[in-house]
């Protein structure tokens, strides 16, 4: 009757745990779906911010380019002006040293031209006055007429003397004032080119100013814009982490779930030879050969590693006898069950009995907790079937 009811009761939870799973799992599924679809929303308007910003620094980069070009053209004006200008200038210093030479030329000459001006008048006014007179007592007061003819001659070279000198002087005065005139124009057009490159270079300046601060203007813009794009783009990429993010854990949520529910849904089966699972866990290590994992060689595991979290429960796999429930070497705390037909179960690693000795225990009644006594490497239940003694493979007996 016993054994009746607990079948019972394990049919009823198995056909009940995967209607609870479908319906948890679907309210949770659909709530994850409106959250991966808000996240999608929010890319596709990060994407959009990011297109309108790529937009907004096309825009910028073609006024950046006009803005440019017309800074270099400006540039170029004024190097073109300053070279000009330079020319200008060493024109305007050639005629001032052309006056300069011609000053100092006329100050070195000017008292000798003094004294030959004083000379050519005295003789110009004697000769104009009795030059024939002075001819004539020259021949009649001389002693020979060798004496005469030299008097004579003499002042005609005076008079002579006295031209050349005033050609020269006017020579040099027109000279002096050919080089006066073109140091005058030379200083006056350069006056003038200067004064016209003022104009330009003020101009100028103003243009650079206006244009600099339209490129500041431009630069504060694109670094704005830049930014946009920058956290649209991040935002974009932590979003779409956030996505995948989310979609990998409902994936092994779901999973895991669904794997839950297969195990609880088996735990509440009963194999035809009236075995069940011993533990919620899904089975690891198998019957066979294997390399132990603390001793580290090749040895015969006697059973199956079923996973489970500290202190869950252990379960009868089918109705016995209890036989042992204590420390067993390296099993840990062990309980071993014997059961008909001279076949026995052992629970390994148990953290705690729930069951003594001489017990009689029925099909899924629980016998301990899970632990990670003895030679364990973490929380899991060891079990093992055995058959006159001897250990045989349990996957054959459970459902």
């Amino acid at each position: 009757m016993r054994t009746t009811r607990a079948s019972l009761v394990l049919v009823l939870i198995s056909a009940l745990l995967p209607m609870v799973f479908i319906s948890t799992a679907a309210s949770q599924s659909q709530d994850d779906v409106d959250t991966i679809e808000q996240a999608k929303e929010e890319r596709e308007l990060a994407r959009e911010r990011e297109l309108s910003a790529e937009s907004e620094i096309a825009l910028l980069e073609a006024e950046d380019i006009e803005v440019v070009a017309a800074l270099e053209a400006a540039i170029s004006l004024v190097y073109l002006q300053e070279a000009k200008e330079q020319a200008a200038q060493q024109r305007l210093e050639a005629a001032l040293n052309q006056k300069v030479i011609a000053q100092e030329s006329f100050l070195e000459i000017a008292q000798e031209i003094q004294l030959l001006e004083d000379r050519a008048v005295a003789y110009a006014v004697e000769s104009y006055l009795g030059l024939s007179d002075q001819r004539a007592e020259a021949w009649f007061e001389a002693d020979d007429a060798t004496t005469a003819a030299h008097k004579i001659a003499l002042l005609d070279f005076v008079t002579s003397d006295t031209n050349d000198v005033l050609d020269r002087l006017k020579l040099i005065q027109e000279e002096r004032d050919s080089f006066l005139n073109a140091a005058s124009t030379a200083e006056a057009e350069a006056d003038l080119i200067s004064a016209e490159l003022e104009e330009v270079r003020v101009e100028l300046e103003a243009k650079r100013i206006i244009k600099e601060e339209l490129k500041e203007e431009l630069d504060a813009r694109r670094a704005h814009w830049d930014s946009v794009l920058a956290v649209a783009v991040q935002e974009q990429q932590s979003i779409t982490d956030f996505i995948v993010a989310e979609e990998e854990r409902i994936a092994r949520e779901l999973e895991e779930a669904r794997r839950q529910a297969e195990l609880d849904a088996r735990l509440g089966q009963i194999s035809e030879s009236g075995w069940t699972y011993p533990a919620a866990g899904a089975v690891g290590s198998g019957f066979g050969m294997r390399v132990h994992p603390i001793l580290g060689y090749a040895r015969m595991h006697n059973g199956l590693d079923i996973g489970c979290a500290y202190g869950d429960p252990i379960w009868a796999a089918t109705e016995g006898i209890v036989t042992i429930a204590e420390s067993y070497g390296g099993y840990g705390n062990a309980i071993v069950v014997q059961h008909a037909n001279s076949t026995a179960s052992l629970y390994g690693h148990l953290t705690g009995f729930t069951v003594g000795v001489d017990q009689y225990v029925f099909t899924g009644d629980q016998v301990g907790t899970c632990g990670t006594t003895g030679l364990s490497t973490g929380p899991h239940l060891h079990f093992e079937i055995r058959l006159s003694g001897v250990p045989i493979d349990p996957l054959p007996y459970l459902p």
